[in-house]
């Protein structure tokens, strides 16, 4: 019986087919009539009486239609169907890119509506295939549940609408992929381009190309501790020529008003990526604003932040090799991003410490320190013999730290095997032991390791600009574990993280423009859904209290299909054909045939003796013969007449 019915516990409802038959056998329902005599009408009573109740039921078509639409009712809830009766398709994932170029206009609304009346297409063509409706906006956002009717699916598309960021292409890619299954399902990429080789997803493109301008890159250059320049770069696509382009670039100020810091033409060129930028700037929050009516306007405007980090204070410990004081000092003078202290001077929790004695050795500040050995070493970590290394400069690895331009000219005559059980990440390696490696905390931080003697004679320190901008960008990192909010721009959906700080507290954030905050604190990924000007308090000592968040990637600035591709609505639907009869057989649900049917019986048992039989208070017209009877002569004759009740 499971295979006939959904539920068959409803079936338990049949049961009032009894209640049913009672009343129909107990019913009595009056009509008060006017008739000239009650002669005829005496007879009729006394049959009445002497019926049986059992006879009532005979030859009643008003009973036998509600009995049908009682058992087609208990059948509908009992979920009624036919194992295997139905022939489906091959199932339908439907896909509609939701990234932020579908809110580009189009004739008659967006491409997201444009997406919305393709995706109808779809559905219209397929059949009685089961469908699956995803939202892409950098993961598969599921908008119905697995294989659904045609109308479930339709219904879904109402409610989506064009996010304000961009996705990667190739993750689309893959997830098409894993979508396909091997062939055994359809599937339908709704874009306004083509993010790559589909792997047998058939594309259904949402747009044209258009003319658009876009800001895609953002970053800023610190030249020394007080001066900064803002780097821009601008897309065209879409564009027959060269496109003259006027550029404002503003400061928001804390109050929510603006200032002109520069305005300026330039000329962009179809295909080639324009640079822009702007010098002398001070710390603030600034925008760069495209005044050009072109497809998208989201990327007309990116914000990039500068705030002063701190000059950061440095005490080394013990006697500091000479070449070391060199590249310290070298640092200081010219680029003034730290400060040394004398030896012996008091350091406040916001100094960085270099060890390079051996009464440091174990030593865990709460800035990440560097460890200069074989004298000084962090906890859980000891030098053992040197080893020699060929005279070959050393080669850098990939890592946070290193950020200089080529191979550094570094020569290390001998390195100190390390002997850990903690994770090294190595930055620089010499011959077969690691120079220069990082060693991360439980919080995140990581300290720096030093595995060799800075000798200025043996090692050629002296001059080399490479171990400059290594010690540079070491201290620019421990400046930046400092303030840890974002700097600069935000050009991704890529959280921002907040990297964990000891004595650093909760704060809030949210837009400028409104009063509600959300709660966030150190070590916690902070997540912009939509651009704009956010608002934080309770940053201490911070002086971040503003940050402009764009969410766009390079791709969404290009309006164009990557790939030539016209819709033809035919074409698609021959290839959904393809798949006919490939589907699986499942069962035909009657329940929604069956409740329509007990409804047009209940409708015709209301309509049809209603109309023939009159409620009460309404009385039948006298026939033409009764009329003129009464008009006739009766003189002498009184009428009588009478109320009866039948």
């Amino acid at each position: 019986m499971g295979n006939w019915f959904a539920s068959p516990a409803a079936l338990w409802l049949g049961l009032l087919i009894g209640p049913l038959l009672l009343l129909y056998m107990l019913r009595h329902k009056p009509i008060r009539k006017r008739v000239p005599s009650v002669v005829l009408w005496v007879g009729v009573a006394k049959a009445q009486i002497a019926t049986s109740p059992f006879q009532r039921l005979q030859r009643s078509l008003s009973l036998l239609l509600m009995l049908l639409s009682l058992v087609a009712l208990v059948l509908a809830l009992s979920g009624f169907r036919i194992p295997g009766g139905e022939q489906r398709g091959v199932p339908v994932t439907i896909v509609v890119d939701v990234t932020a170029s579908m809110s580009a206009f189009e004739p008659g609304g967006t491409r997201m509506d444009l997406a919305r009346d393709r995706a109808n297409d779809v559905i219209s063509a397929a059949g009685n295939s089961p469908f699956t409706v995803f939202a892409w906006d950098g993961n598969l956002r599921a908008l119905t549940a697995a294989d659904v009717d045609g109308p479930v699916a339709s219904g879904s598309l109402a409610d989506l609408v064009a996010e304000e960021f961009g996705a990667s292409d190739s993750a689309l890619v893959r997830a098409l992929g894993q979508l396909t299954d091997g062939g055994k399902r359809r599937v339908v990429l709704i874009s306004d381009h083509s993010p790559g080789d589909l792997a047998g997803a058939w594309l259904v493109p949402a747009g044209n190309a258009k003319m658009n301008a876009g800001i895609v890159t953002a970053s800023l250059s610190e030249i020394s501790a007080t001066e900064v320049d803002l780097f821009f770069g601008i897309d065209l696509s879409g564009a027959e020529g060269d496109v003259r382009v006027p550029v404002v670039l503003e400061r928001s100020l804390p109050d929510a008003t603006s200032e002109l810091v520069d305005a300026r033409d330039l000329t962009l060129q179809p295909g080639v990526r324009t640079p822009i930028t702007f010098s002398g700037i001070k710390p603030g929050l600034y925008r760069l604003r495209l005044k050009l009516d072109d497809g998208l306007e989201l990327d007309n405007q990116a914000w990039l932040r500068y705030s002063r980090l701190p000059v950061q204070d440095v005490l080394i410990t013990g006697d500091a090799p000479p070449a070391l004081t060199k590249a310290t000092e070298a640092i200081q003078d010219a680029m003034g991003v730290i400060r040394l202290l004398p030896p012996g001077a008091q350091a406040d929790r916001d100094t960085a410490y270099v060890f390079v004695d051996a009464a440091s050795s174990g030593a865990e500040p709460r800035l990440p320190a560097a460890y200069l050995g074989p004298l000084a070493a962090p906890k859980g970590v000891d030098f053992g013999e040197p080893i020699e290394v060929p005279g070959a400069a050393t080669r850098p690895t990939s890592s946070l730290l290193w950020r200089g331009a080529g191979s550094p000219d570094i020569r290390i005559p001998s390195v100190f095997s390390i002997q850990t059980g903690r994770y090294i990440r190595p930055v620089l390696e010499a011959g077969a032991g690691t120079a220069i490696a990082t060693l991360t905390r439980d919080n995140e931080l990581q300290d720096l390791l030093l595995a060799f003697n800075l000798d200025e004679n043996a090692t050629g320190f002296t001059g080399k600009l490479a171990f400059v901008i290594f010690w540079a960008n070491w201290f620019d990192y421990v400046r930046r574990v400092r303030e840890p909010m974002p700097r600069g721009a935000v050009t991704t959906r890529q959280t921002v993280e907040v990297k964990e700080l000891a004595g650093r507290g909760e704060f809030q954030y949210g837009p400028a423009d409104g009063t509600e905050r959300e709660a966030g604190s150190p070590g916690r990924a902070i997540h912009f859904d939509s651009t704009g000007i956010y608002r934080f308090d309770g940053l201490g000592d911070t002086d971040l209290p503003l940050l402009g968040v764009s969410l766009l990637d390079a791709g969404e600035s290009n309006l164009q299909l990557t790939a030539p591709f016209v819709y033809e609505e035919a074409v698609m639907s021959e290839w959904l054909q393809e798949f006919s009869g490939e589907g699986e057989r499942r069962d035909l649900d009657l329940r929604p045939w069956l409740a329509l049917l007990a409804g047009a019986l209940l409708l015709f048992d209301w309509y049809w003796f209603r109309r023939r039989f009159p409620t009460q208070g309404q009385e039948t017209p006298p026939s033409p013969k009764s009329q003129s009877a009464d008009r006739g002569p009766t003189r002498g004759v009184k009428k009588n007449t009478s109320r009866v009740r039948a």
